[in-house]
């Protein structure tokens, strides 16, 4: 073989660094915790093809070529707590996103110890903080977790235990506390569950000219056709002499009921 011309040579190395430079990398490291990534994955901007290149698992390479919008990485293999990197090749001009990338706790000191919930309060324990974390409590209702309350976090290596007063609706109630260090990572608790005893809300009339009876005083929301919140407090009696004649919807107790303004 000839020598290649240092023209041509200068040409070929310029080349490759292009490539190069046009492979952009996501990247995410922690350790697994019982859960797929799913991975959302847009057009390129010329929407002829999809964002995402390449897709490796502590460097061996499980996915490419991927033609759909969003797509799993199947992590199913690993064992819990076992240590994970997660790569992700994608082009220039796009980039894919991960859409659930708490589930990967992050390397940290951080852990929670214990959750629990009784009929009078929310309790938890955790381990290895740092001052400006932050704690936040959560409450699934109405088909979404909703924040009851931000706490700072106390900040101690050690064991630091909080406590926050029941928000418990009638039946079945989930809670789960968010914990977000001063960094960005995120790490959630288990989902605690607890049944309660306290009597479902009801409330009339249906067709309503001035004010809402509730059952037993309780916080409450309404919400107009569209969608939009209207008014909330907490009672057991609603003045709905401002609102508009037509149909409202009132989120009490866990449950939406529909009524009218007449």
């Amino acid at each position: 073989m000839g020598i290649v011309p240092k023209r041509l040579l200068l040409f070929f190395i310029a080349a490759f660094l292009v490539v190069d430079a046009r492979s952009q990398q996501l990247q995410l490291g922690g350790a697994y915790q019982g859960k797929n990534l799913y991975v959302q994955n847009p057009f390129t901007t010329d929407m002829k093809d999809f964002c995402t290149n390449e897709v490796y698992v502590n460097d061996q390479l499980v996915m490419s070529d991927i033609k759909s919008s969003a797509f799993e990485i199947d992590l199913s293999s690993f064992k819990l707590n076992d240590p994970l990197n997660i790569k992700i090749t994608y082009k220039e001009g796009c980039r894919p996103k991960v859409l659930n990338s708490q589930v990967i706790r992050l390397n940290s000191t951080f852990q929670f110890s214990n959750v629990v919930v009784d009929d009078k309060i929310i309790n938890w324990t955790t381990k290895g903080e740092k001052s400006g974390d932050k704690c936040y409590v959560e409450q699934f209702l109405y088909n979404n977790w909703v924040i009851l309350k931000e706490i700072p976090a106390k900040g101690s290596s050690s064991s630091n235990n909080y406590n926050f007063d029941e928000h418990h609706h009638a039946g079945l109630n989930k809670y789960r506390i968010k914990f977000v260090e001063r960094d960005g990572n995120v790490f959630y608790s288990k989902v605690v569950e607890y049944q309660s005893k306290k009597s479902e809300v009801t409330f009339y009339p249906k067709r309503v000219s001035n004010k809402i009876y509730l059952s037993r005083d309780t916080e409450y929301e309404i919400v107009d056709g569209y969608g939009n919140p209207v008014q909330k407090g907490k009672g057991k009696e609603i003045g709905c002499e401002s609102l508009k004649e037509g149909i409202y919807y009132l989120n009490v107790d866990n449950k939406t009921e529909k009524f009218l303004k007449k």
